[in-house]
């Protein structure tokens, strides 16, 4: 493992971080709000850092893939921990290990919140939440791969390391042009959705926080109510939409902007997202509509759709945005919507979760066993659209299910050890893992995370690392620490 080349990375990551930071200076400048010197003396520790990193550390410029992983995984943790401190130094966020968690949140783009009384931060420290959210999205390392050839480093495992799912499609022969193309799909799609926004009546201040949120599919608000705050059903069909984009898998939208309609129409996780998000969004309209003994969905099928379409699309898409507090919907429907964090957005998509096309695969699988137990000499090829699926795929998607299910699970039982309740820690440990944001019970909608306790918090930042990196880049980090001479 060469560390001086992991370590000489994170340095330009910090360097970037540090950079990045000037953008809420210039809005606490503007805005005023006690929070410039907190993020000042925060700019001023992460470029230093940064640059000590870069002059004290060599590279010998070629990246393995376990140095890929390693420098990935690292590089989001030191994100989160730097990344927190304009809350630290500010003072509102309350301990280190609150404003760390903020932090990663906002990285991961899981979107849980400590914070309580969220329109009571100054707007500069609200915005370093959104734009952590924002760089976070795409990968501020995707980012990196981008530039750092700049500097003569070849980027080489870091694009595979941080491109979530089980598939790495290219848009171009090398990696650093890719990974332009998804910045400016991406940068695309967040300008798009702020003018749509502001159309909608929302300044440029709250359009922009609200479009690094939702392209990023992270769900930190302005409002301590989210979207149910602006009471606006326009701006809830645009954020709607916008979600719903944003769990596309990019090289889709590379696709469409090239006039490759057939092949964005016909791949069969779009097919299968679409499915999961309409036939579940349809069940829950009814079922509020008939069961939840809420005057305004009994009184109007229509808002009952819309808030069933926001809620299913927010939550597979893990975005964690809100225009409802399900903790109120009849049980059947927030089974539902627990169900979907398992499922999450499409691979190559800034969604977290499982992904679609894991979900398709395993249940592809699965039917194709139930086959062999019927015919047991017949060979059942598992098919996605009209790809073969190659066994190591396959079982690549179940190691992956198992080890997801069995971290989540000892994430929740360690919850509940902690003394919470089965529905909160069920539901914490599965929003963190799934970088979804809201759960149930004590974790709602309209609820926050900041009762939980310093251990259960470090839990659920590493549950939501581990979502963000899909598991396998932090274990290798993880093994890479312990077995140093290997």
């Amino acid at each position: 493992m060469n560390w001086s080349l992991i370590m000489k990375v994170q340095g330009y990551l910090l360097v970037i971080l540090g950079i990045m930071m000037f953008f809420p200076l210039m809005i606490s400048f503007h805005y005023g709000g006690g929070d410039l010197n907190a993020i000042a003396l925060s700019i001023a520790t992460t470029l230093i850092t940064g640059m000590v990193f870069i002059l004290i550390f060599k590279s010998d410029k070629k990246f393995k893939a376990r140095e890929g992983f390693a420098s990935v995984s690292l590089g989001w943790i030191l994100a989160a921990l730097f990344g927190g401190l304009p809350y630290f130094f500010h003072g509102s966020f309350g301990p280190y290990i609150n404003c760390v968690f903020e932090a990663m949140s906002g990285f991961t783009t899981t979107g849980s919140t400590i914070l309580s009384d969220i329109e009571s931060i100054p707007r500069g420290l609200l915005f370093w939440r959104s734009l952590t959210h924002w760089l976070g999205g795409m990968g501020i390392v995707l980012f990196t791969i981008a530039i750092l050839p700049m500097f003569g480093i070849a980027p080489g495992q870091l694009y595979n390391a941080e491109v979530p799912g089980p598939t790495k499609d290219r848009l171009s022969p090398k990696i650093k042009d890719t990974a332009k193309i998804l910045w400016l799909i991406y940068i695309g799609l967040t300008i798009i959705e702020t003018i749509f926004l502001m159309f909608g009546g929302m300044d440029l201040y709250t359009a922009i926080n609200h479009s690094f949120a939702t392209v990023a599919t992270g769900g930190f608000s302005t409002l301590n109510n989210s979207v149910l705050g602006f009471h606006s059903v326009y701006i809830e069909i645009v954020i709607t939409i916008f979600m719903f984009l944003a769990g596309i898998n990019f090289a889709l939208h590379f696709y469409l902007i090239k006039g490759r309609f057939r092949d964005f129409f016909k791949d069969s996780e779009l097919k299968f997202y679409t499915a999961v998000v309409t036939i579940t969004t349809i069940l829950i309209s009814l079922n509020i509509y008939f069961s939840s003994g809420i005057e305004k969905y009994t009184a109007n099928y229509g808002r009952a759709l819309l808030d069933s379409a926001f809620q299913v699309i927010s939550i597979t898409t893990t975005t964690g945005f809100m225009t409802a507090d399900f903790n109120l919907w009849p049980s059947f429907s927030a089974l539902l919507l627990v169900t979907l964090m398992f499922f999450g957005g499409c691979a190559g998509s800034t969604g977290g979760g499982m992904k679609q096309i894991r979900i398709l695969i395993l249940f592809k699988h699965l039917s194709n066993e139930i086959k062999k137990l019927a015919h047991p000499r017949a060979f059942f090829s598992l098919r996605v659209g009209e790809e073969h699926v190659e066994n190591h795929v396959v079982r690549n998607v179940l190691g992956f299910a198992i080890l997801f299910v069995a971290i989540f699970t000892v994430s929740t039982l360690f919850l509940a050890g902690m003394g919470y309740d089965i529905i909160t820690s069920f539901t914490a440990a599965i929003s963190c893992l799934g970088n979804i944001g809201p759960g149930l019970a004590r974790v709602g909608a309209i609820e926050n995370f900041g009762f939980f306790d310093s251990y259960s918090k470090g839990v659920l930042i590493f549950c939501m690392l581990l979502g963000r990196l899909e598991i396998y880049s932090v274990l290798i980090l993880v093994y890479s620490v312990i077995f140093r001479k290997r």
